[in-house]
């Protein structure tokens, strides 16, 4: 008697599958066994029924699927800046964050850089808004190659960078400051075949205990205040 209900279940499988190409007989009886169907159940019209709630579910799977991809890419680009193709803010917050959370747990040592172009505003004004574009791509791209391996680098605001710099002291991050302000003085870039030459103030920070990413940051920008006010210093001093 079970053997004439298993050759019916047989055939009504045999016959959904002939409308519904896309499934296998092997892969159609193991998602009838994990729905808990009996096989002296699984008549014709059974069959085509979890057929079809298979499909679609396969169907919602799939768009699941794509969701999440697109998500993922919405996600990149929002991390992504608007002129070069580095992180932005937002992106250089989410690791400062997770690098004082292991600074507060662990004690590695970990240091900020904050560079600053300065006269951006008079590129901007004497050569228009496009070359100052340009000297952000530029600036970045001589930024990126000066990191190592595990640091991060983002542009924070207009003219404003920062690096994240882990298992750093203040010294080397300060030595690493110095050696990438030196290089971006000594490249400058082309615009509309001028030479446009650059120069770049910069502040170290190293992380303590009891930061958060809002307070570290605002130190490592102080820093780089102090070393721009010594440099328009420097210049008024020579002028005078």
């Amino acid at each position: 008697m079970r053997s004439n209900k298993s050759n019916g279940a047989s055939v009504a499988v045999e016959k959904v599958l002939k409308t519904s190409p896309l499934l296998r007989k092997a892969d159609m009886a193991e998602r009838m066994t994990m729905l808990g169907i009996p096989a002296q159940e699984a008549t014709e019209s059974v069959v085509l029924a979890v057929s079809a709630l298979l499909e679609k579910l396969d169907d919602l799977t799939h768009e699941l699927t794509r969701t999440k991809d697109n998500f993922a890419e919405l996600e990149r680009l929002v991390d992504v800046d608007c002129i070069a193709p580095v992180p932005n803010r937002r992106a250089f917050m989410r690791r400062l964050a997770w690098a004082v959370a292991m600074q507060e747990r662990y004690s590695h040592p970990c240091s900020l850089l904050y560079f600053d172009i300065n006269g951006f505003k008079y590129i901007n004004d004497n050569y228009g808004h496009a070359a100052g574009d340009m000297a952000i791509r530029h600036i970045s791209k001589l930024l990126i190659e000066s990191l190592r391996g595990s640091d991060f680098m983002a542009r924070l605001s207009g003219d404003e960078f920062g690096i994240i710099m882990y298992y750093a002291s203040l010294d080397a991050a300060r030595e690493r400051g110095r050696a990438i302000a030196e290089r971006i003085s000594r490249t400058p870039f082309m615009w509309e075949s001028r030479s446009i030459s650059i120069t770049t103030a910069y502040g170290a920070y190293e992380l303590r205990k009891g930061d958060d990413p809002e307070t570290a940051l605002s130190n490592a920008d102080t820093a780089m205040y102090l070393d721009k006010k010594r440099i328009k210093e420097r210049i008024t001093n020579v002028t005078a």
